[in-house]
């Protein structure tokens, strides 16, 4: 069960859940907050899945992880800051690689940006049916799971300070599930040509042309900065492309195919 974690203040303050009302708001274009918002329940505690998963954080995510490689802290740390701030930027840059005029170029913008509004809306509502706990509860109160496969570490610490709301299913990556998913169904592209520009790291920035790719170092870098157990970050995923299949099929169609 979620509890609020220490939070990177002086003294440390545990916060409440963060705007829990998110998950109960209507949506722009979906039917409603739960109609991709229930992916079915997080792994067992007992189960292989959660134990591998348990161990996996644990070893890569942690503060003064010695298994996490170079390349991998660098990619958490890439995707450590405002997701929103970054895809937005993302589109600006889709505007002039593909030299879209003002009508397309609005569309594009409208098509993404309310898809990851409703993905956030989806995630959130997820995030209060299941309170799931974060790996630094997890880890440092193993003891009380009844899986003797993990072993508690009360000193655990994660790379990222825990944002004050549940687990399950991952914020980040419902975002990038839903604007990955949009922007390829809106442009009628595989190729996305995708520049992503961090907002935690200054003036780094890294390319995809792909939705699985950036999809794929979304999941792993919430993974890496011990945030977030891998199945949230995998159902969080596939719920944004979810959400955004269901708009782009019922919104934002060109006159043409009307």
């Amino acid at each position: 069960m979620w509890r609020p974690t220490p939070a990177p203040t002086t003294p440390p303050n545990l916060s409440p859940f963060a705007v829990p009302w998110l998950g109960f708001v209507t949506p722009l274009l979906v039917k409603s907050s739960d109609q991709f918002g229930e992916p079915g329940p997080p792994p067992k505690l007992t189960s292989a899945r959660y134990t591998k998963e348990f161990n996996e954080v644990k070893a890569l995510g942690s503060l003064n992880s010695t298994q996490r490689t170079t390349e991998q802290t660098e990619i958490a740390k890439f995707y450590s800051g405002n997701g929103l701030i970054q895809f937005n930027v993302a589109l600006r840059d889709q505007v002039i690689v593909r030299k879209l005029d003002i009508v397309n170029a609005a569309r594009m913008f409208a098509a993404v940006d309310m898809s990851v509004a409703d993905a956030i809306i989806s995630v959130w509502h997820s995030k209060y049916v299941y309170p799931f706990w974060r790996p630094i509860t997890a880890i440092q109160l193993a003891e009380t799971d009844g899986n003797p496969a993990t072993p508690a570490d009360p000193s655990w610490q994660p790379m990222l300070a825990t944002p004050p709301y549940p687990d399950y299913v991952s914020g980040y990556s419902g975002l990038m599930g839903a604007f990955t998913r949009a922007l390829r169904e809106t442009l009628h592209t595989d190729k996305l040509q995708l520049t992503f520009t961090s907002t935690a790291v200054p003036n780094v920035t890294r390319f995809y042309d792909s939705e699985k790719a950036a999809c794929q170092e979304v999941v792993d870098a919430r993974v890496w900065l011990g945030i977030h157990f891998r199945t949230a970050d995998v159902r969080g995923a596939r719920m944004g492309q979810k959400v955004a299949d269901w708009a782009l099929d019922h919104y934002f169609r060109p006159t043409s195919q009307l």
